[in-house]
């Protein structure tokens, strides 16, 4: 299922959509039950815990949420889970590692444990955009492709889809993302998609209509910010 984001200035938000046709007609797409808090974690200057967050977007009527977490969380995991629960709160997504390491192990256990499925946002590869050349290209895709792969296949058995996010850097270009996605669905790889962030796009507006198109099918999720 794509959906949007929408980062506002006191509140980020994400904007769930149901499905690509509901994208392009958008006559309720900023419906409040397509809302999902985004990114309100790490910069909330009153510093929540997870039942006084949980406890605000309920009192808000968003029932959907992408936790965007730091180290100091991570303690909090459960609390934050629980939470959610009781403020009949959707965990929509999950600020993800870049590698099936210790720290991404243990959150797709909490998913287990918990129950929940969210999509796991993952930033592109962020190494300079300049490349050599064809070869240099094929090198990176190559890489990314394989780095994605292992973390796509340790999700799919938690029911999670991996998108890929954009950062900056060359894994931030919606063509790089297009590619390395296409090649992993072509790979049989099914649970990829695409978390496109219009606020670390905004390089890329010129050449927006044309792109977007593209990432259709493949998205997950688009952030606006206003």
């Amino acid at each position: 299922m794509p959906s949007i984001v929408m980062s506002l200035r006191f509140l980020p938000l994400a904007l769930f959509v149901a499905t690509v046709s509901q994208l392009l007609a958008a006559d309720n797409i900023y419906d409040q039950s397509n809302l999902a808090a985004w990114c309100i974690v790490p910069f909330d200057s009153a510093k929540r815990g997870p039942e006084e967050r949980a406890a605000m977007l309920e009192k808000m009527g968003l029932t959907k949420f992408v936790y965007d977490y730091r180290k100091e969380h991570i303690p909090q995991w459960d609390d934050e889970l629980n939470a959610l629960k009781k403020h009949h709160i959707e965990l929509l997504g999950w600020w993800f590692p870049g590698a099936v390491n210790e720290e991404a192990t243990r959150a797709l256990e909490l998913f287990k444990r918990h129950g929940v499925h969210p999509q796991l946002w993952i930033s592109g590869a962020g190494s300079p955009i300049a490349v050599k050349d064809e070869a240099d290209q094929k090198d990176r895709v190559a890489k990314e492709v394989a780095r994605f792969k292992l973390i796509c296949e340790a999700a799919a058995p938690y029911g999670c889809q991996v998108g890929i996010y954009n950062h900056g850097g060359w894994g931030g270009e919606p063509e790089n993302a297009l590619a390395v996605t296409e090649t992993l669905k072509a790979q049989g790889i099914k649970n990829i998609g695409i978390v496109y962030n219009l606020h670390h796009g905004h390089g890329h507006l010129d050449r927006l209509a044309q792109v977007l198109p593209k990432l259709l099918p493949h998205l997950l999720c688009v952030n606006l910010n206003g």
